[in-house]
């Protein structure tokens, strides 16, 4: 016998179905696959890596080809149904299909306003010559065009659907109801493959909703909307569970990737682009002369976690081995959050496509609500994002979809905060006023600066037409300075993702005064690291360099509760401080005892003063060089090593991590970084090459973009070199060799981790 098929489910809408499907994934797989990420080629990295995993890709292909499906099999069902009220059952193919077509497209024009820049590859690498359509849908109109019209054709189905019922309330129209809900459910929750079993049910037993009582459902569909609260519901009941710790401030540590300290109150014509942020410097505590340790974003957020230097602990890059990662929680290295656990608290992560660092690494988190980072997820994110008619579901600029696929959290041309709120705005109504700590990091500002709408027209250039108008492709390889009218663009991408970033910011901080937390909170403001942006010979980036101002430079701000924060006569410190003193601060602030040493020191006993009543130097180095090719100047004032694509590896059984394993390589970037430390008004580098060491010596603030070097005729010079081979020799166990400082092995370090 064959299957038993309904009025409402006719085989041949599956069929209509799956070859839309299958012809959709095959075109856009076709025309529209790059090997390019971020402006960067790495086909030879996924041809290798797709060599090797063959099975992963086919796995990753059949998800994608599977969301795809289950929004077809919605859409379809819902146009036919819209023809099935109106007593034309027999549609052609050729009409469904073309309403389906209409609704993605226009949800396709509505991402493509809001998001711009999650297209940007099609339109400025793959096929330029559309460019000029995208620059008129941003120019001319705003997402709201298209949810109208979208909003349109669902409350025409919707009258549809509410007439039939009114004028028969047959068990055909209940049914129908039934099944609108269990898609919208399945919808804001992601799980497709539920949907596609529940498809397998109706079109194979459908006809089973005959035998239904109908006043069961009513039973049915109380419980369907039972099912829409109970997020809501389970919620509230976790507040009760987790309010056990009472009387203890919340920590929030909000962070924004990237975020320059000159940023903060820079103003374009005669407004500053941070409101919110310099609203909240009235409250807090402001440390103008801050620096990160490292500007890249995993050491810098491990040494801003532990307290330690990333040449302690060992991850100094952004693709640690698992041996080095495993130090990073240890009984060596213990971070704010285990600390913070041992009085009570609970510790959340919170971020977009940069906090990918947080759960590959125990950092003590209870809860991480952040992507992950490995060559798994970028196959994913590569075959989803050539689905052009996928992405408005994916990136839920479509009626509140974007949980089908948790990979695209982690895509880097999505710098949509709204997202990342919706969970923060979670844990607060979840927590209630238990103990809880928060760790919010914000990607918006990271290149490629990427703010959604209407954010990235705020500060930008509207005649500038472009390869930048929406975002900066980024390609270490190219040294080449863009023009005038391109690097005010870039600035101007980067000012609005800041604005788009305090936006952010003051929701984050309206929503802790309307829960009641905002006074008894500790709220920290930082950055892990600053941004070049083509200020003299210093190109775009970080990690690369230590000259100037800019990528270590960042903001500093912090808020201790009122009812314990004492009356001083100054809130703004002016002495120069470390990213390594916030664990010891949070530290002295809590009376947590901590058996290790710290290179930072604790900030509350200079809560008030303006300056340290002694000098005092600070310690930074480089990340990991991606590129072995170019013509910057740190590339000639280095020892070369491979190219990133060239030293990691895939490692399965580290679930795809991208990782630096050879010991060497390891090794080896250790020994080529430039290292520096600075007071408040001098910078000394250090910079190892094959022909020597060098060493360059810099007026802060006389010469803030470091052009005059002043080593070694400076009375400075010697001092700050001494200082900086103790600091390195104390805090690494290097040796010296003549002028080069050779670094610990981390074989060489037997420790019980």
């Amino acid at each position: 016998m064959g299957p038993n098929q309904a009025p409402l489910f006719p085989i041949r809408i599956l069929k209509i179905a799956i070859w839309f499907t299958v012809f959709f994934y095959l075109f856009f797989l076709i025309f529209n696959t790059s090997f390019t990420i971020m402006g960067v080629d790495v086909g030879d990295f996924l041809k290798q890596y797709l060599g090797a995993f063959f099975g992963v890709y086919l796995s990753t292909t059949f998800k994608v080809f599977s969301v795809s499906l289950f929004l077809h099999l919605s859409l379809f069902s819902l146009v036919y149904f819209t023809y099935h009220f109106l007593k034309q059952p027999d549609v052609s193919w050729i009409h469904l299909s073309a309403w389906v077509v209409l609704i993605e497209g226009l949800a396709l024009l509505h991402s493509m306003v809001s998001y711009p820049q999650i297209y940007g590859e099609f339109f400025f690498f793959r096929y330029p010559s559309f460019a000029p359509f995208l620059y008129f849908l941003t120019d001319h109109t705003n997402p709201g065009y298209f949810s109208l019209v979208l909003g349109i054709l669902i409350l025409g189905f919707v009258f549809v659907l509410f007439r039939q019922i009114y004028l028969h309330k047959n068990k055909e129209s209940f049914f129908v109801l039934v099944h609108v809900l269990i898609l919208g459910l399945i919808h804001t929750s992601g799980y497709y493959m539920m949907g596609i079993l529940y498809f397998a049910i109706l079109f194979w037993q459908g006809k089973q909703y005959q035998r239904i009582h109908i006043k069961s459902y009513g039973i049915i569909l109380f419980l369907l909307i039972l099912f829409y609260l109970v997020p809501g519901i389970w919620t509230r009941i976790e507040a009760f569970t987790h309010s056990n710790e009472k009387g203890k401030p919340p920590v929030f540590i909000i962070a924004a990737d990237s975020l320059r300290y000159d940023k903060i109150g820079f103003k374009i014509n005669g407004e500053s682009i941070t409101p919110n942020i310099d609203l909240f410097a009235k409250d807090g505590f402001v440390f103008h002369d801050h620096h990160t340790t490292i500007p890249r974003t995993f050491p810098s957020w491990a040494d801003l976690l532990t307290g330690q230097y990333a040449m302690s602990h060992k991850v100094r890059d952004m693709f640690p081995s698992p041996e080095e990662k495993q130090r990073i929680g240890s009984a060596s290295f213990p971070t704010i959050q285990q600390k913070l656990k041992e009085i009570g608290y609970r510790g959340y992560a919170i971020g977009s496509f940069a906090a990918d660092i947080f759960p590959r690494a125990n950092f003590g988190f209870d809860e991480v609500h952040a992507p992950n980072f490995n060559a798994r997820i970028m196959t994913v994110q590569r075959t989803a994002e050539s689905q052009l008619f996928l992405m408005p579901f994916l990136t839920g600029s479509w009626f509140s979809g974007g949980m089908y696929l948790e990979e695209m959290d982690g895509l880097s041309t999505w710098g949509d905060g709204s997202r990342i709120l919706d969970r923060f705005r979670s844990i607060l109504k979840r927590e209630g006023d238990g103990a809880f700590s928060v760790t919010y990091f914000s990607s918006v500002i990271h290149f490629p600066y990427t703010p959604a709408y209407p954010y990235y027209k705020t500060f930008t250039d509207p005649n500038y037409y472009g390869k930048y108008k929406y975002l900066k492709f980024v390609d270490p390889t190219n040294s080449s300075t863009p023009n005038e009218e391109e690097t005010k663009q870039i600035r101007g991408l980067f000012d609005s993702a800041v604005y788009a970033f305090d936006s952010e910011f003051g929701d984050i901080i309206s929503e802790l005064k309307d829960k009641g937390i905002y006074d008894e909170a500790i709220i920290i403001l930082t950055a892990d690291h600053g941004e070049a942006l083509y200020e003299d010979v210093h190109g775009q980036g970080h990690g690369e360099h230590l000259r100037g101002e800019a990528v270590t430079h960042v903001p500093f701000i912090i808020k201790f509760p009122k009812s314990t924060n004492p009356t001083k006569p100054d809130h703004e410190f002016f002495g120069i401080t470390s990213s390594v003193d916030i664990y010891p601060t949070l530290m002295d602030y809590f009376g947590i005892s901590t058996k290790q040493k710290f290179p930072g020191r604790s900030l509350l006993p200079n809560l008030g003063k303006t300056n340290w009543e002694e000098d005092r130097l600070i310690y930074a180095e480089t990340g990991i060089w991606f590129s072995d090719a170019g013509d910057h100047f740190f590339q000639k004032q280095r020892i070369p090593y491979p190219n990133i694509l060239s030293l990691h590896q895939v490692i399965p059984e580290e679930d795809y991590q991208i990782m630096i394993t050879d010991p060497i390589y390891r090794e080896t970037i250790a020994f080529s970084k430039h290292r520096s430390v600075q007071n408040s008004d001098y910078k000394l580098i250090y910079i190892p090459t094959r022909q020597g060491v060098l060493f360059e010596l810099y007026d802060r603030k006389k010469d803030p973009l470091n052009k005059k070097n002043l080593y070694p005729n400076h009375p400075m010079a010697t001092k700050m070199k001494d200082m900086l081979y103790k600091t390195v020799i104390q805090w690494e166990d290097a040796t010296l060799a003549g002028e080069y400082l050779i670094p610990s092995s981390l074989s060489d370090i037997n420790e019980n981790l």
